[in-house]
């Protein structure tokens, strides 16, 4: 049985073709940098052949043709062998579990989307794209929202009138499967039952969020009902007094849409930077004495350590701290500013692993100091091996 799971983001797709009798990989890939000039496309073959191709793609449409040409070139004889297309969707507003796509969800998934404007039309156009390319396929939809499900009303609940938490105005949650995957991944690193642990989860990439886990529960996240909510990302701007936004909207005459662009297209670390929405561009900027460059990556870090205290009193403790992402794997300055001076609360890095060693060539990187009382891992997320248990199971209930 072959699953294609597809997990489009807000500048990548990734995409991982799934036989499920034994859960191994026949095919990958990823397109990064989607709207950027020096984008790439990198795949792997089941054989471990791997390619690089640069390219210069506009939008996720043109990401979309690109992953499906490679798919018929390099793997499949005819795209008919897959059987299901687990659809990654940020936001399923009255669903929770994975659910077979169907008229009725795509008209919820549509009107999530003032929720999530920068990942649900693209999203819905690669589900149409993938129906209309495969009709013989199952199409399942999965959430980003389902592992924060288990948030208590007192986490979840805004300072708003009461009438908007009946109307279901509430703290919904992000990145799911990579909180739930890395949490998962930690216990069996350390060989510990994920019910005695509290962790702390980072998830750190052009979208960002933190996750207070205990006993394999989420019980409070960074993100909100809407993708602004929380840490600086790549082009959103997190937390901001929500006093300020009209003051800015009457100074420069701005309208709602104009504000909504500012927010989520113009600001996070390529608002303040003025270099680039991807760390790697603002770090490499920050080294070279860019000042703007070197205030947004200590911006960026400034806020991942203020949420880290609020979970950790939250959770009462912490056994555990997770980097995940593509910053928060990959990148030991990151790692380093947003520890610095943690050390009398039990949060000690061992700075030289983690600046020298990579997470890219281990699933786990222990990068804990001596002394620490908690254990802090660099853990390569794989939402793709969730997604697609997600959507076989849809099949199994014939959903």
């Amino acid at each position: 049985m072959k699953i294609l799971v597809v997990n489009s983001g807000s500048s990548s797709l990734k995409y991982t073709l799934f036989d499920m009798a034994d859960e191994s990989i026949l095919f990958s890939g990823e397109i990064e940098r989607i709207g950027l000039d020096n984008g790439n496309h990198s795949f792997r073959s089941r054989q471990g052949e791997e390619k690089t191709l640069e390219t210069r793609i506009r939008g996720h449409g043109q990401a979309l043709d690109a992953m499906l040409e490679t798919l018929a070139q390099e793997s499949l004889s005819s795209l008919h062998e897959i059987v299901a297309v687990a659809h990654r969707v940020a936001h399923g507003g009255k669903y929770r579990d994975a659910v077979r796509i169907s008229p009725e969800v795509m008209d919820e998934i549509r009107r999530m989307t003032p929720m999530i404007p920068l990942h649900h039309p693209p999203m819905i156009e690669e589900i149409e794209e993938c129906e209309s390319r495969m009709p013989h396929a199952v199409h399942v939809a999965v959430f980003d929202t389902w592992f924060h499900a288990s948030i208590p009303d007192e986490a979840a609940i805004y300072g708003l009138p009461y009438r908007y938490f009946e109307q279901g105005y509430r703290r919904i949650g992000f990145h799911g499967h990579s909180h739930a995957y890395v949490c998962a991944c930690a216990a069996k690193y350390l060989e510990q039952p994920i019910e005695a642990l509290k962790m702390i989860t980072c998830h750190l990439g052009n979208g960002a969020s933190l996750c207070a886990i205990d006993g394999g529960r989420s019980i409070d996240t960074s993100l909100g009902m809407t993708a602004l909510e929380g840490l600086i990302m790549g082009t959103r701007s997190g937390d901001v007094d929500p006093g300020l936004i009209p003051v800015i909207m009457n100074e420069e005459s701005l309208s709602p849409d104009q504000m909504m662009n500012m927010l989520y297209r113009e600001s996070g670390l390529k608002g303040l930077s003025g270099v680039s929405s991807d760390m790697r561009d603002v770090e490499a900027a920050a080294h070279h004495g860019d000042r703007r460059a070197l205030l947004a990556l200590d911006a960026f870090c400034y806020r991942v350590k203020r949420y880290i205290g609020a979970m950790l009193m939250v959770l009462g403790g912490c056994d555990v701290l997770v980097f995940a992402g593509g910053i928060g794997r990959n990148s030991g300055t990151v790692r380093r500013k947003i520890l610095q001076g943690a050390e009398g609360l039990g949060f000690v890095l061992d700075e030289n692993k983690s600046v020298t060693e990579s997470a890219e060539d281990q699933p786990v990187l222990d990068v804990t100091g001596p002394g620490s009382r908690v254990r802090i891992l660099a853990i390569t997320t794989w939402e793709e091996i969730v997604m697609a248990r997600q959507c076989l199971s849809v099949l199994k209930k014939g959903a």
